[in-house]
């Protein structure tokens, strides 16, 4: 088991009072989740939650059968990756922000160019865009620079949240499939919130829904 969430309990989406109930989830090596839930169902706070971004009313979060908290909580970052849906703009423009990424990584690897190169041609993403401010990129850009910047960590876990809302179909495909290829490359899993077409393809494998603050989860065959 790569992640397990123990008793936790989010705040709703008004920042206020928690989801009245806990929640126990837990993410094996392999694992393909889609989350869903209507709007202010705590989709987003629950991922910020599992990424230690946000604060949890009570509860605990296993990795590798862990407990995370305190001086853990950054090398858990580094590896359980969170992409929001309107990523940071950051002053700096797409290559540095992309190098920025290493600085967060307990990995001893110099800065990748070919594989940045290579995510930025799978995305359909012109190199010379690296040289653009983050702040003048637009959304669907913004989305796909963001993803390529978790994916330069090389991490265990991803957690996306609508990270294909401002794409087209045809480049949300492509999204679709760099992350088949991620996923083909050892032990991973991911979970993520989507509205639009199924981010992890056909493989998704859990599909885990929060209504009333409870979670359910369907059945897959």
């Amino acid at each position: 088991m790569l992640l397990k969430a123990r008793a936790l309990q989010i705040p709703k989406s008004d920042g206020q009072s928690p989801l009245p109930y806990p929640i126990e989830l837990s993410i094996n090596a392999g694992d393909r989740v889609t989350l869903t839930g209507g709007s202010g169902s705590g989709k987003s706070t629950l991922l910020r939650c599992l990424a230690m971004l946000d604060a949890r009313a009570t509860g605990s979060i296993h990795y590798k059968n862990n407990a995370i908290a305190g001086e853990k909580v950054p090398a858990y970052r580094r590896s359980v990756v969170y992409v929001a849906q309107s990523p940071a703009r950051f002053p700096m423009n797409v290559d540095e922000s992309l190098r920025r990424a290493l600085s967060f990584s307990s990995s001893t690897n110099s800065f990748d160019q070919a594989l940045a190169n290579s995510l930025l041609e799978q995305l359909k993403l012109p190199k010379a865009i690296l040289n653009r401010p983050l702040n003048q990129i637009s959304g669907g850009e913004a989305q796909r620079v963001a993803l390529i910047r978790a994916l330069l960590l090389e991490p265990t876990i991803l957690i996306l949240d609508e990270i294909t809302s401002a794409l087209d179909s045809e480049t949300e495909a492509c999204v679709v499939e760099t992350l088949a290829h991620w996923f083909a490359d050892g032990d991973r899993a991911g979970i993520a919130v989507t509205h639009g077409a199924e981010i992890w393809g056909d493989a998704s494998n859990r599909h885990i829904t929060i209504k009333e603050g409870q979670t359910f989860e369907e059945a897959r065959s």
